[in-house]
């Protein structure tokens, strides 16, 4: 059905088994790796904290871990987003509008980008969104209202556990009713996550810290505390 740069998506007709595979990439796929087991660890992470936020009332797409590294998820027409949560000024944000990295920001901020390595997946606003065709101000709304209250779900996971989320990566689709549903994944590929000055997501990678698998089994064993 598709191959993206680290799944590939399988048609089951009214379902999709999504296959993680073991490469990491880093700025628009300009940097890329294959790391052994990375593709297990981020499914297994996907499914347990996908199963948590089905718990606690988020609708999502997980459906069945099947391990070691796919996902049997619902079918979803995606909107071509990245929706990013961040609750700490990190990366991007910090260089387009200065301040420290790790500085409390006063609310959740959601910021849309356009999901395309080749444009460098530019910010957009609401009116980008209707403009272009891509949602209506309905569904975005919509979008925005899930991103917060999944991120904050899991920052209070991980704080449970002593590390911060600074923010976190989200893409959504529609489902054949026509409502927003959380899909991709959730994992040290998509987050910021922090403890005491450790990283432990993939700016491991990005900036070339060691062996980014390290901190994301560290991450993996975190969300092997709730149950599939």
């Amino acid at each position: 059905m598709y191959e993206g740069k680290t799944k590939i998506v399988e048609d089951l007709g009214d379902e999709v088994l999504l296959h993680f595979k073991d490469d990491i990439t880093a700025g628009d796929g300009a940097k890329h790796d294959v790391l052994e087991n990375k593709g297990s660890i981020c499914a297994e992470v996907t499914a347990r904290l996908m199963k948590m936020l089905s718990e606690k009332g988020v609708y999502n797409m997980f459906l069945e871990f099947v391990p070691p590294k796919k996902i049997r998820a619902r079918k979803l027409k995606m909107l071509p987003l990245e929706v990013i949560v961040r609750f700490k000024k990190a990366g991007s944000f910090v260089r387009r509008y200065g301040g420290t990295e790790g500085e409390d920001l006063p609310q959740p901020l959601v910021e849309f980008t356009y999901k395309s390595d080749a444009l460098h997946d530019p910010l957009m606003c609401v009116e980008h969104l209707e403009v272009l065709g891509i949602t209506s101000r309905e569904v975005a709304k919509k979008v925005m209202d899930e991103a917060v209250k999944t991120a904050t779900i899991l920052k209070e996971f991980f704080q449970g556990h002593g590390y911060e989320l600074w923010d976190i990566k989200f893409e959504y689709g529609l489902d054949k009713d026509g409502n927003v549903c959380l899909g991709d994944e959730i994992s040290p590929d998509t987050m910021r996550l922090r403890k005491s000055g450790e990283i432990f997501d993939k700016d491991v990678y990005r900036r070339d810290l060691g062996d980014p698998m390290e901190r994301y089994k560290v991450v993996l064993e975190l969300c092997r505390s709730i149950s599939l």
